[in-house]
């Protein structure tokens, strides 16, 4: 062990001594402990030692670590460590952050995105953060996100943090041909397990939105965009634009409390127990309900709740 890793080893030790000591009632550490108990101090005359600690505390106070000195009952010097100007405040997340943690932890389990995302979520769990789960449903609809390229989603949000211009290759079906779009871009917004690339359009000359999944090329131009992010939510121009292409349905389910919270969140309960979705994407809520099966029951409209079921067989085989 070099002497720079033999100090931070040391100045590591003693912090750690001082941390137990405070939680074990808050006693001041003396030099005699110290030497006798915290690796690193015991080689050497004694003073070799209360050179090595003196330099040691200081370097402490440099880095930032409030230390509390006191003369001892024996006379010397005493250290106690100001843990409430240390330590951080707990942290913690509303269920809504919780959410997109445990999406970002789960993200590309099988791809290069996988990497980070649960690089991540070690730093977090290290810090003292932990998840709950448990309202996640058993069957798991493999969404964009775990399909997302990296340098895709590289490229696009440089462009995205640069203010600039753009132009992308999209294919709107799988058997659609490839077609060149221009845009000024705005924001990634997701929606109902997909991703969003929203902004103006300059070939439409309106807002639009476009999957993400779908775009294979990514061209940054030098140009700043002229048309700025509105004051309107983009949210709502990605809900508008998909009604206007997709199937929308209203429904009743049973949805037991406590449980399926996605869901909870866009209906509306009534007395006899149910709840009503009004005006809700047909194919996310068939994916969602059966990822919720069988606590959650759909009971209209019937061909939603034939998809739950033709759903859920499909996994059992």
């Amino acid at each position: 062990m070099g002497k720079q890793e033999r100090v931070v080893h040391r100045l590591t030790n003693l912090v750690f001594a001082l941390q137990d000591a405070d939680r074990r009632g808050g006693r001041m550490l003396t030099p005699d402990w110290i030497r006798t108990h915290v690796d690193g101090y015991g080689d050497g005359t004694r003073e070799a030692f209360q050179r090595r600690l003196n330099r040691d505390i200081i370097t402490l106070g440099r880095a930032g670590v409030p230390l509390e000195q006191r003369v001892s009952d024996s006379g010397g010097t005493a250290y106690r460590l100001l843990a409430d100007r240390y330590e951080l405040p707990e942290v913690s997340f509303t269920p809504a952050e919780a959410a997109v943690l445990g999406l970002a932890g789960e993200m590309g389990q099988t791809s290069e995105l996988g990497v980070f995302a649960r690089s991540g979520w070690t730093k977090l769990a290290a810090a003292g953060v932990s998840r709950d789960l448990s309202e996640a449903p058993v069957f798991t609809a493999v969404n964009d996100t775990h399909r997302l390229s990296p340098d895709l989603l590289n490229n696009l949000l440089t462009v995205l943090r640069k203010g600039m211009r753009m132009s992308f290759e999209y294919q709107a079906t799988p058997t659609s041909d490839t077609v060149r779009r221009r845009m000024d871009p705005w924001a990634l917004v997701p929606h109902q397990d997909r991703l969003y690339l929203v902004g103006h359009d300059l070939d439409r000359d309106a807002p639009r939105c476009f999957r993400v999944l779908r775009i294979t090329k990514v061209f940054g131009h030098r140009q700043s965009i002229t048309h700025p992010r509105p004051a309107e939510s983009l949210q709502g121009i990605v809900e508008a634009s998909l009604r206007a292409l997709h199937q929308r349905v209203d429904a009743v389910l049973t949805i037991p409390e406590g449980t399926a919270h996605e869901l909870a969140a866009v209906g509306t309960r009534r007395e006899d127990g149910t709840t009503v979705l009004i005006d809700v994407d047909r194919a996310w809520l068939a994916r969602t309900a059966a990822g919720f099966a069988p606590e959650v029951v759909v009971h209209e409209p019937a061909d939603v709740r034939a998809d739950v079921i033709a759903l859920l067989e499909g996994v059992t085989r």
